[in-house]
């Protein structure tokens, strides 16, 4: 875990720990996943959209989904990519529900699609999603999901 973690991190053992804190009860497997998801998607994004608002005048905007689909037994987490039902207002689709659906068996949350398309198409409308722009000395994200 420290080798990877040293890999994509200047300080892999505060990053294994860090992994550690927010999931106490991960298996290691879960906690290389953790560690390769920031690697691959979490630390990738943060410097795009610092590099972004450097450049675009205040119209840089994070979010970050959050909902973790209870596919495969909820291994399927919060994974890359499940965030597009919600996104195009399909949650709610059969087809992406019950044993082998992309969002599990479990219903999806009530209003998440809503609040997520409508979020998108007022960006797409006015470049505005409904939340302030990003700002890279202090970092936040609009969080969908729980």
């Amino acid at each position: 875990m420290l080798a990877l973690a040293a890999q994509v991190h200047d300080d892999p053992e505060s990053l294994v720990a860090a992994h550690r804190a927010a999931r106490p009860d991960a298996t290691p497997g879960e906690l290389r996943s953790a560690v390769l998801g920031e690697a691959l998607f979490g630390a990738g994004t943060a410097r795009m959209a610092d590099a972004h608002a450097q450049i675009s005048g205040g119209r840089t905007h994070v979010y970050s989904f959050a909902h973790r689909s209870t596919a495969l037994d909820g291994q399927l987490g919060a994974t890359h990519t499940i965030e597009l039902p919600f996104v195009f207002d399909l949650a709610d689709e059969p087809w992406l529900h019950g044993d082998t659906g992309l969002l599990g068996p479990a219903a999806a949350p009530g209003g998440l699609a809503a609040r997520m398309h409508g979020a998108w198409v007022a960006f797409a409308a006015t470049g505005a999603p409904g939340w302030g722009p990003h700002d890279p000395e202090r970092p936040a994200a609009q969080i969908f999901g729980n």
